[in-house]
């Protein structure tokens, strides 16, 4: 067999179990998962030594925001997010204008800067978009869809998007339903107590993480959660729930979970890195401020426990490149966001495998197969022949400790400062080219290609 690239002497890790195997790349495919030394050295143009190494799936980031300040960030961010193994990303285009405007303007510039592949959730807030969510569908090739119930009145001013109700969640939902294999996104939070909360809070003079907390707890998130997934199963559709971050909520998922098995309506159940590592009593202070908030000690356990035990199924970043210089200002005032795309392939490693002997398997699952799958990436997130060749070379005993320029997000921070964390990415390859390599981004922007995705019949 002749090949461009073949990896070597590495273990390669599948949902499956793990390899000795050497991995064959040709056209940007895995032309196959091979027997150590069936292919010859003259039989391909370039050996690649991974002895010592894990080659993992290249990472599909689920849930991210970029390009928030400019479409120059899908440069920095991509690479940042190829530092961390990340081969594919789907982001989140937001507005109130029609996404026949949003969309092609928002892939412009992904298309001039991004280092990898990616694809697009887009958040229909108004009537007209769901007027025309079946041809966001037939003619963008969009199959993901969000709905806030946290944006009503003003509140998703900031970012473009009209205020919406339960009603238009109603509708939503129905909308979603008529197309196979399309999701329904959900960030639940009842706002409508939230600003009750809020106003108490602030008027007690309470200050830092755990007033967020207390203006936004953990009840909001999960009566919010019940809602939406009341009415996905009323209406036929997916749900996909995003950032859980709390025992509370989770509870609700998975009972909306048993319900919805014998209606044949999935709920899937997405977490962060960061509920998993940080709490409301974190050094982090206001740098941590996210929606929903960080919660308590006890719900970043229960929330391991559904890591380790299969229950969640994937972990996002909800990536937002905000800047430490606007961050750092009273809670009520910072802007909501982290930067996290890089990390939760470390981080799984560092804190999952190594501390709480999660299995590689388990970390192939949730940060690339599952996603791959439920958003409808028939050729990423698994490592056989015919997928795309992306994949993340990974030294599982290397040993770090984190600074603000680990992974090159223009945010200037992270959340991991100061942490030694345990098993990083050294090589990155999306499809067949290495885009991180000996600490380096050699990667081109522009290289990332826009996934156009298709509903379940004609993707079958």
């Amino acid at each position: 067999m002749q090949v461009e690239t073949v990896i070597t002497g590495g273990k390669v890790v599948t949902s499956d179990g793990v390899l000795e195997a050497d991995v064959a790349i040709k056209e940007g495919r895995i032309a196959g998962v091979l027997p150590p030394g069936l292919i010859q050295p003259e039989e391909a143009g370039e050996v690649v030594d991974a002895s010592g190494l894990h080659v993992f799936p290249g990472v599909v980031e689920p849930h991210a925001h970029i390009a928030l300040s400019g479409p120059e960030e899908w440069q920095s961010e991509t690479a940042a997010a190829a530092r961390g193994g990340v081969t594919s990303v789907i982001n989140y285009v937001m507005g109130s204008d029609s996404y026949f405007t949003l969309v092609p303007r928002e892939r412009e510039g992904a298309d001039r800067y991004s280092l990898i592949d990616y694809a697009l959730h887009v958040v229909p807030c108004t009537q007209q978009h769901l007027d025309e969510l079946d041809r966001y569908v037939s003619e963008l090739g969009i199959t993901s869809f969000k709905f806030f119930t946290s944006f009503r009145g003003e509140e998703g001013s900031y970012l473009g998007i009209a205020g919406t109700d339960d009603g238009h969640l109603l509708r939503y939902m129905q909308a979603v339903a008529k197309h196979p294999g399309a999701i329904a996104n959900v960030h639940p939070e009842n706002i409508e107590v939230v600003w009750k909360l809020r106003e108490q809070v602030q008027a007690e003079g309470q200050e830092g993480l755990p007033a967020w907390n207390a203006s936004r707890p953990d009840y909001v998130e999960a009566e919010a959660a019940y809602r939406t997934a009341f009415y996905a199963r009323v209406a036929g559709a997916s749900l996909y729930a995003v950032h859980t971050s709390s025992a509370h909520a989770l509870n609700e998922l998975m009972r909306a979970r048993e319900i919805s098995a014998s209606e044949a309506t999935p709920v899937y159940i997405e977490t962060c890195t960061h509920y998993l590592t940080h709490d409301e009593d974190s050094e982090i202070g206001v740098l941590g401020k996210v929606n929903p908030p960080l919660r308590s000690a006890a719900d970043s356990a229960a929330l391991w426990d559904a890591v380790l035990d299969g229950t969640i199924d994937t972990i996002g970043s909800d990536h937002a490149a905000r800047k430490r210089s606007v961050k750092e200002t009273s809670i009520w005032k910072s802007p909501n966001g982290i930067p996290g795309i890089p990390c939760s392939l470390t981080v799984l490693l560092s804190e999952g495998v190594h501390k709480r002997g999660m299995s590689l398997e388990r970390v192939a699952d949730l940060i690339a197969k599952n996603p791959a799958r439920i958003f409808g990436l028939p050729n990423k997130g698994y490592i056989a022949a015919g997928a795309d060749a992306d994949l993340a070379l990974v030294d599982l005993d290397r040993e770090q400790k984190v600074d603000a320029s680990t992974w090159g997000s223009i945010s200037e921070f992270n959340l991991y400062e100061g942490w030694t964390m345990k098993g990083w990415p050294v090589a990155t390859i999306a499809r067949g080219k290495f885009v991180y390599r000996d600490e380096q981004i050699v990667g081109e922007p522009g290289s990332g290609r826009f996934i156009s995705r298709a509903p379940v019949e004609a993707a079958a």
